[in-house]
């Protein structure tokens, strides 16, 4: 199984290039292979230096801050293998294969294999311009081909697959680096976050705020959460969000709320329809995700909270069934649309009224100008076509005019405002139909087999006698309070280990 990372280089690529041949590292590289560049680090930062300097018109290293954006200089991909599942040679051999595939023959690449881990991974450093010019863009798309590629190889030399990657906020390689070596604020930061989101008195995200900002954190609170520790003064604030799966403010949010308990089955018995459906499949999200199963590696705490919306979305519209959500959708796009129809023609009739305003006294002289008429007389009223087309003959008519365009003008703010609610409504809506699709087409009917038997054995426990209704309830709290216990163990460890 070969787990792909990406970091971006945007300066020092010597620094990087004697990192993965390991130089900087109590142990070197196992292997080290070069495709069109030296195996050496300085060798090939020199040779990387002179094809980057030729095309992309600036220094391979930074000697200054730059100004403006700064270029990625190099890629840096990390293949993790599970284990001891391959040998040295084979992990190597995988990444070469990987790198041509990917890249083809004109980019400048360094393989180095690391066997200093418990588990064998290969470090590749690939200059971001090609030989003959052509840059390779990072982005998505490029990293799903990436991973598709890497699995493509694996499955070739019968290596298990991570079929469903969790997709994390990707770092930066200098926080990467600060994390594998225990230095990282920002990993000191999302420990205590996590602490705290589980602590009785935290009930909002202004508690969890105070409580950051008693442990010893400055904290701006606006549209984000931007924390930085109070005792370094050289390091610049952090958006929450950028610290990876459950640590945007609605997620963080949602955490606080749920506090790791998933919905119970009573609940879930109080909806009824595709709605009792969802709050099913809620549930068993919560289990696998709050246990850690590896069936749900791929479940984000996004994901949670887009689950639960999606829940109250549907229950407070009264939707129960396919059918009712895409009535439902077309209606709020229908009033949406006309809502947008009806200012863009309140404007259009605006302009119109100013210009008969403007040109109203030209068009009634020349309108009823004395003597005979000439084609050219004809000519010079076409200007004025709109006046004509209003029925324009008098000053009474221009004083009309006026008194409509003071109303069309009073309506506008209010036609302009109902416009962008129902435009607010038709992009919530469409995010909620689309999650609901993505999720009909997933592993939601998985979901809804497994949790549906445990529905009707706790449905038939209803039925028995209150004695019995008893004890059922007793041993659901009691399960429950076991799986808080060992997940709060789980919690210690994780933060002894630390």
């Amino acid at each position: 199984m070969a787990v792909v990372k990406h970091y971006s280089i945007k300066n020092s690529p010597l620094a990087l290039l004697k990192y993965i041949t390991g130089e900087t590292k109590a142990q070197k590289a196992e292997i080290v292979r070069g495709i069109n560049c030296s195996v050496d680090p300085k060798s090939a930062y020199l040779e990387m230096s002179l094809c980057y300097e030729t095309f992309a018109g600036e220094k391979f290293h930074r000697t200054e801050k730059p100004e403006g954006k700064e270029h990625i200089k190099m890629h840096h991909y990390v293949f993790s293998f599970k284990g001891q599942e391959v040998t040295p040679e084979d992990a190597c051999y995988i990444a070469e294969q990987w790198a041509k595939k990917v890249f083809g023959d004109k980019y400048q690449i360094l393989i180095a294999v690391h066997t200093d881990t418990d588990n064998i991974h290969v470090h590749i450093a690939v200059n971001a311009y090609s030989l003959n010019g052509k840059r390779w863009l990072d982005n998505k798309s490029t990293l799903k081909q990436c991973r598709e590629v890497a699995n493509e190889l694996c499955k070739r030399r019968n290596l298990n697959v991570i079929e469903n990657p969790k997709w994390n906020a990707r770092q930066n390689y200098a926080e990467w680096l600060a994390r594998q070596n225990g230095t990282s604020w920002k990993q000191k930061l999302c420990d205590d976050i996590d602490r705290i989101v589980l602590m009785e008195n935290v009930r909002s995200i202004d508690d969890l705020v105070k409580q950051l900002c008693n442990s010893g954190y400055l904290v701006r609170q606006g549209k984000y959460l931007s924390v930085k520790p109070a005792n370094l003064d050289n390091r610049k604030p952090v958006r929450t969000l950028r610290l990876g799966d459950g640590y945007g403010i609605e997620e963080l949010q949602y955490r606080i709320e749920n506090k790791d308990k998933e919905m119970s089955l009573d609940k879930v018995l109080s909806y009824t329809g595709v709605q009792r459906e969802y709050a099913l499949c809620l549930r068993q999200i919560q289990i696998g995700f709050y246990r850690k199963s590896e069936d749900f590696n791929h479940v984000t705490y996004n994901e949670l909270r887009k689950t639960a919306d999606l829940l109250c979305y549907i229950h407070e519209h009264n939707i129960h069934s396919k059918e009712d959500f895409e009535k439902h959708v077309n209606s709020i796009a229908e009033k949406s649309n006309h809502a947008v129809e009806r200012v863009k023609k309140t404007k259009e009739k605006i302009k119109e009224k100013e210009f008969i305003l403007e040109n109203g006294d030209r068009y009634l002289e020349l309108l009823n100008r004395e003597g005979p008429w000439y084609p050219s007389m004809l000519k010079d009223l076409e200007p004025y076509e709109i006046l004509r087309e209003n029925k324009i003959r008098s000053k009474a008519d221009i004083q009309k005019a006026s008194q409509e365009l003071e109303l069309l003008k009073s309506q506008l703010p209010e036609f302009e405002k109902e416009s962008e609610k129902l435009a607010a409504d038709k992009k919530a809506v469409t995010a909620q139909y689309t999650t609901f699709i993505r999720q009909m087409e997933t592993d939601y009917e998985r979901y809804l087999r497994s949790a549906k038997e445990e529905l009707e054995e706790y449905e038939e426990s209803l039925s028995k006698p209150t004695a019995e209704k008893v004890n059922a309830k007793e041993a659901e709290r009691r399960r429950l309070a076991e799986e808080r216990q060992r997940a709060e163990a789980r919690k210690k460890r994780s933060g002894e280990s630390r």
